[in-house]
């Protein structure tokens, strides 16, 4: 491989895929739309050429030869030997073509009865978009696992939690890498959800308004491994681009939630703050700079997640002020919604990744939580507690202990002395040792959720077994595809007479 410009030996082999996600499409060309669809077109034709010989249209053989054609095309374009033509439109007037060439147009001609490319890609695009969902719940699985191991490695390493840009109170770095986990797996359910929902077979649908042949559309729904029929067939064309906007939508808000931990990593392993330190391998460099190293990826998910808000926005839009039914108009949600895929593929696994090399400089952290009154709060509730005062009046006295301190922590002699002004009771040198303590602070949090470290790991375990869950489905519904396509596959051992359904 190559090396970029900025490559050094001493800070180790950048990693081909960190590059290449920073990199974009920059050097990379963006293959044919419809190249994409071409597995789940020879799906949809499979299927159809079954639903065919179930109604008369062919006959066992002539469905076996449509089959076997198939079959030859898919290896053929798994080889390479057979690519899309561009003067044949789109995918699967190219598959009607090749189906042609090697049976005969006599059986294919025949291939398209009660169906039109309006239901064909409709289908298309529901099986790619299945996919599309589990492949981006599998990476973020990925991520999960790694913020909830890394989250448990460092349930009591301390450190400031921010509000506003500024420190603000006392937290734990296990205890953040748990918040986004548990954001990760309502990102989850999101998809689990939109995939019952779209998972409905639009073929048999023809241009909208349904077709005279006599098809089992639940046939058809069952060989795709789809849950049922969309029935009303100008729904299920007219509906085209909706999956597509929805799984946008998601992947907006899986994106900002890479996105914001993207920005806490950049901010927390510069020079200034020095909380974490990023493998050089998982960074680039400079082109003028030898001593840089770019967090690039996290920049790069950044950038993304932008692009990917933008065509959430575009694929709603798509199609909104038309007359029900097919319009061209929708030929675009296609191309947005495989760039949306495009962009957002790979992010998590990157992230994943990133968790469990990155290095946590925790003497930093509590140095850092340590300074800046981080504390204040705890003060202030424990006053309020043991004294038996209103918080107003112990948030008031720690605000004026604050200004009074010459530190930028507290010291024992001068917080003492705001409270002998104010008549309040003072704090024992035992107490004050008590609220001075970062981990002290984060022990006295014993309530559901906190970042008390017995809390952080009870959190943990709990989010296991939900991620166990979805880790289940995911593995069933691929099950379920798989079989499936093997129960469609089937239908070449047709002979050639007429057969019971596969």
């Amino acid at each position: 491989m190559k090396k970029p410009v900025w490559y050094s030996r001493a800070k180790g082999d950048p990693r081909a895929e960190f590059v290449a996600f920073s990199a974009g499409r920059d050097v990379v060309p963006i293959l044919e739309a419809d190249s994409v669809l071409i597995p789940y077109d020879l799906w949809t034709n499979r299927s159809h050429a079954v639903g065919l010989r179930e109604i008369g249209v062919y006959t066992g053989a002539e469905c076996k030869k449509v089959l076997q054609a198939l079959h030859q095309l898919e290896r053929e374009w798994e080889n390479g030997s057979w690519k899309l033509d561009p003067q044949l439109e789109d995918v699967h007037i190219n598959i009607e073509s090749r189906v042609a060439e090697i049976c005969g147009e006599e059986i294919s001609g025949r291939l398209h009865s009660g169906r039109s490319r309006n239901d064909q890609v409709a289908c298309d695009m529901k099986l790619y978009a299945r996919d599309v969902i589990l492949g981006f719940m599998t990476e973020s699985m990925e991520l999960i696992h790694s913020l909830l191991e890394h989250a448990g490695n460092h349930a009591d390493t301390v450190m400031p939690g921010y509000t506003h840009h500024r420190k603000a109170t006392i937290t734990s770095w296990g205890h953040w890498c748990a918040s986004y986990a548990q954001g990760l797996l309502r990102d989850m359910q999101r998809f689990a959800d939109l995939y019952k929902r779209i998972n409905a077979c639009p073929l048999g649908a023809a241009a909208a308004y349904g077709t005279t042949w006599p098809l089992d559309r639940k046939l058809t729904a069952k060989l795709l491994a789809f849950d049922g029929v969309q029935e009303n067939t100008l729904d299920a064309v007219s509906s085209r681009g909706e999956a597509e906007a929805e799984i946008v939508q998601c992947l907006a808000c899986l994106m900002k939630r890479l996105a914001c931990f993207s920005q806490d990593i950049i901010l927390f392993s510069t020079e200034e703050f020095g909380y974490l330190a990023l493998p050089s391998d998982f960074t680039t460099g400079s082109s003028i700079m030898p001593q840089k190293r770019n967090p690039d990826f996290a920049e790069a998910i950044k950038g993304k997640s932008h692009v990917i808000a933008g065509l959430a926005q575009a694929l709603i839009s798509i199609d909104g002020a038309n007359l029900s039914g097919y319009n061209k108009d929708v030929q675009w949600s296609k191309y947005l919604f495989l760039d949306a895929v495009r962009e957002a593929g790979g992010a998590a696994t990157i992230l994943a990744n990133v968790v469990m090399s990155m290095t946590v400089h925790a003497d930093r952290m509590e140095q850092a939580a340590r300074s800046g009154f981080l504390n204040a709060v705890d003060v202030a509730d424990y006053l309020a507690r043991s004294r038996r005062l209103p918080f107003r009046k112990t948030y008031t006295l720690m605000s004026e202990a604050v200004g009074a301190s010459t530190k930028n922590y507290f010291q024992f002699q001068e917080l003492n002395q705001v409270l002998v002004d104010h008549h309040a009771a003072l704090l024992s040198s035992s107490e004050f040792e008590k609220l001075n303590d970062p981990m002290k602070c984060l022990l006295s949090r014993s309530h559901i959720g906190s970042p008390n470290p017995k809390q952080v790991r009870r959190q943990i375990q709990a989010m296991k077994r939900k991620s166990e869950t979805f880790q289940k489905w995911i593995q069933k519904q691929q099950d379920f595809i798989q079989s499936a396509q093997k129960r469609c596959r089937r239908a070449l051992e047709i002979e050639g007479k007429q057969t019971s359904r596969p």
